[in-house]
């Protein structure tokens, strides 16, 4: 089951001011309004799991509900994603990183797959604090700053438009290849959970043996059936590069998703020997395209035409 993890309350203001935590009654009567089905979700859920490496220069920090990926190259580090918020990067990604023996200042580079603020709520932290760029598709860049774009609320009881925005972006576009030192990450423009969604194939090592990684940029379905519609075809394609690619490995910015979470703890506990359990094959990524990903959306666009 995929929830939404909008709520619209109103028409977005762009801010670039740092947000404060909110007070405690003003978070829980923001959280009330909400469906419980939501707040009791994975999706809410801030549980910190522990900083995992996942490849030889490739990490995970975050929370149940959502994180980000760390990927360190002879170029710097470079994040995919930032989480819900500045406190989430200063409290949650710069530690995990401090513990897996990363050094936040050598952060270059933001990835921002999409314009909800669960992705890019750290961003301005990480342009302020260490200089990073922020990489983005534009779309999402005006999608993140349209003052017509659904407001959402976040586990802490913030308004995504009490998130500050970041002040500058390099704008990626479609089949970009881009070369992070001995790293390379191919830009996919995937419109349907936003407008500006934007896919993953990335190169890791794992034990000096190459993998390609495939991150779909939004798995949640949108609401209308235009944008459904639109979701499909970008799964399609997707999926076309995905198997010219050979991806081997498939992973999501919400790790309660494709079992990231258990997989991380298999890593943990298993010999360094034994296989890792994040390379399933390409046969098992189509598996997962064709009876989860499109299933549903073609659940959602047959109960909407």
């Amino acid at each position: 089951m995929f929830f939404s993890i909008a709520l619209v309350v109103g028409c977005k203001a762009v801010s670039n001011e740092v947000s404060e935590a909110q007070p405690e009654n003003t978070a829980k009567a923001r959280l009330s309004e909400l469906p419980d089905a939501l707040t009791s979700s994975e999706l809410f859920d801030t549980t910190i799991l522990k900083p995992t490496q996942l490849f030889d220069n490739f990490y995970f920090v975050g929370y149940v509900s959502v994180g980000s990926f760390v990927i360190q190259t002879s170029d710097g580090i470079v994040l995919i994603d930032s989480m819900w918020t500045p406190n989430d990067a200063k409290t949650v990604i710069v530690p995990g990183m401090i513990e897996l023996g990363l050094d936040p200042s050598d952060i270059k580079f933001v990835l921002i797959t999409h314009g909800h603020s669960d992705h890019y709520g750290g961003a301005h932290y990480f342009e302020q604090e260490y200089g990073a760029k922020i990489l983005m598709r534009e779309q999402e860049w005006r999608f993140i700053n349209n003052p017509e774009a659904p407001v959402l609320t976040d586990p802490f009881g913030n308004y995504s438009t009490e998130i500050p925005t970041p002040t500058t972006y390099t704008s990626l576009a479609d089949k970009d290849v881009l070369n992070f030192g001995d790293t390379q990450v191919t830009i996919l423009a995937t419109p349907g959970h936003t407008p500006g969604a934007t896919s993953l194939i990335i190169s890791a090592e794992d034990d000096g043996e190459k993998h390609t990684v495939a991150l779909w940029g939004g798995t949640g379905l949108p609401d209308t059936l235009e944008a459904n519609k639109r979701y499909l075809q970008s799964l399609n394609y997707f999926q076309k590069v995905v198997n010219e690619k050979r991806a081997d490995v498939t992973i999501s910015n919400h790790p309660f998703s494709y079992n990231l979470i258990e997989k991380m703890t298999l890593l943990k506990q298993q010999k360094t020997s034994m296989p890792n359990p994040l390379v399933v094959g390409n046969e098992a990524i189509n598996d997962y395209i064709d009876n989860e990903l499109r299933n549903n959306v073609k659940e959602k666009i047959s109960s909407l035409d």
